[in-house]
């Protein structure tokens, strides 16, 4: 399942926790800022987005097709902002803000690479939901 809702300044998704669905919604980001003449944020935005999505689908969904993630993409005069939710328990994010990978491990750098490539990050009290807000 996949659902694309084009907005007026951005778009809403939602889809069954795969990675078919993270390619899919990569694709509609890089689509979305293409067309609003921001090309040149396409690598910061859908390194993140990607980041983001990959742990709603392995960790928050458990990899489970029956499962739903959602994303929604917003732009305005002076900034993007990304979210991804799934339904999962969630995780503690204020640990892994304090955790850092070293440069060659597989996997854990996502807390790195949202502080590198965007302005600002934000996670619901749970840890199911983050917000990633990118200045243009």
């Amino acid at each position: 399942m996949y659902k694309l809702t084009k907005l007026k300044n951005g778009l809403t998704v939602k889809f069954s926790a795969s990675f078919e669905g993270i390619d899919s919604v990569c694709k509609d980001l890089k689509l979305f800022l293409s067309e609003n003449g921001l090309g040149d944020l396409c690598f910061d935005l859908t390194l993140g987005l990607r980041e983001a999505l990959s742990n709603a689908v392995r960790h928050g969904s458990h990899m489970d097709p029956e499962k739903e993630v959602f994303c929604s993409i917003e732009a305005d005069v002076a900034q993007i902002r990304i979210r991804v939710a799934d339904r999962g328990a969630g995780f503690d994010w204020r640990r892994m803000e304090k955790k850092r990978a070293l440069p060659a491990a597989t996997d854990g750098r996502g807390m790195s690479i949202l502080e590198h490539y965007f302005d600002a990050y934000r996670f619901n009290e749970s840890g199911n939901e983050v917000e990633l807000v990118k200045k243009i």
